[in-house]
């Protein structure tokens, strides 16, 4: 029975779980057997349950790709990935690639969960002083500012008590606003639905498509370099990928490079015209294909475009925090002075 995919194995468990068999095949052990003296090492988890659910299936004497098939726990790339290295003879390789492919894709999806944590944190954190100045604060310096009796002038906004009072509260709405956006936005994005809309809006913002393309590119050429290396040729490469990958951008350009393909073009036009790699890439990969190394090339722009891709994700992050902390910081300051510099004034004539 298949499982959804909020029952799939995390990608650090998949990575984990593809370099324990690639050890179990070296050492020449028996599959089953290795399963089992992982299933007795591993306390408790979503892993435990799929090696238990592995173990049976196993036992009943199928191959290893139909049995994680069976589980339901592995995801359909990993499962046909592990049926090409049966067929082939090259399990051990293919699952030593799987489980870098698999450390890279957490590393990866760490490092896009962190840049979107912090920055969110912040404005949390800094919406929640504001909310606590509103509703705490503010009323407190209100009444005491009507026992003293004091009045001000309402011409000029930024030392208006009154105005400040209402600055704060606008404020105070916008930023539960947001947070409420947010969070449905993170609802929302669980849904399948939802990550389409999301991925479709970030890979044609300004601000995020430069990082969105570098890890298509990422994806593209790690998974076609583990196909390539694996002796497959390049037009079942891409019909495979068609199959395995669930991001829609990665989806939408295989698809339309196997098309291009299909009228006639070779497969570099097809990259060239899809501008999926830069042209000094697209040149490492045609000297890639002459020279019979196209696997090799495009493992190399894995390393490349995974470094850029990191590297466009550092500076974005770099340049949203600080520039979250001013604007917060400016609109609490002002809301501050709008309400402190009038109680200053009445406070210094009461002196």
């Amino acid at each position: 029975m298949g499982k959804s995919d909020s029952n799939k194995l995390s990608s650090s468990e998949l990575s984990f779980f593809c370099m324990q068999v690639a050890m179990i095949l070296k050492s020449g052990m028996l599959i089953a057997d290795g399963i089992d003296w992982m299933f007795q090492d591993i306390k408790e988890g979503k892993l435990k349950q799929a090696l238990h659910e592995l173990k049976k299936h196993l036992n009943n004497n199928l191959p290893l790709y139909k049995a994680m098939e069976a589980t339901g726990y592995f995801p359909s790339y990993m499962v046909n990935m592990s049926q090409l290295g049966s067929v082939t003879g090259k399990l051990e390789e293919v699952m030593n690639s799987l489980s870098d492919y698999y450390e890279r894709e957490d590393y990866l999806k760490s490092k896009i969960r962190n840049s979107i944590f912090y920055p969110s944190m912040l404005f949390v954190m800094m919406s929640f002083i504001l909310i606590l100045l509103v509703t705490k604060i503010f009323p407190i310096l209100e009444g005491m500012l009507k026992e003293l009796g004091g009045t001000v002038s309402q011409s000029d906004f930024f030392i208006s008590f009154d105005s400040g009072i209402a600055a704060g509260r606008t404020a105070m709405v916008f930023v539960i606003a947001v947070i409420l956006l947010m969070v449905l936005l993170l609802v929302f994005y669980r849904t399948n639905k939802g990550r389409i809309s999301i991925n479709s809006f970030l890979n044609s913002f300004p601000l995020t498509k430069p990082i969105m393309e570098r890890i298509t590119a990422y994806r593209f050429s790690f998974a076609m370099s583990l196909l390539l290396s694996s002796g497959m040729n390049i037009d079942t490469s891409l019909e495979m990928l068609l199959d395995i990958i669930e991001e829609p951008v990665v989806r939408e350009k295989i698809q339309s490079c196997s098309s291009l393909m299909k009228s006639g073009k070779s497969f570099l036009d097809s990259l060239l015209e899809l501008s999926i790699f830069s042209s000094i890439h697209l040149q490492m990969l045609k000297t890639g294909q002459r020279t019979g190394e196209l696997d090799v090339a495009m493992s190399k722009l894995t390393n490349i475009y995974e470094y850029e891709a990191d590297q466009a994700i550092s500076n974005a992050v770099g340049l949203v925090e600080p520039v979250l902390v001013g604007i917060l910081a400016l609109v609490t300051g002002i809301i501050l002075i709008s309400v402190m510099l009038p109680l200053m004034n009445i406070m210094s004539s009461i002196g």
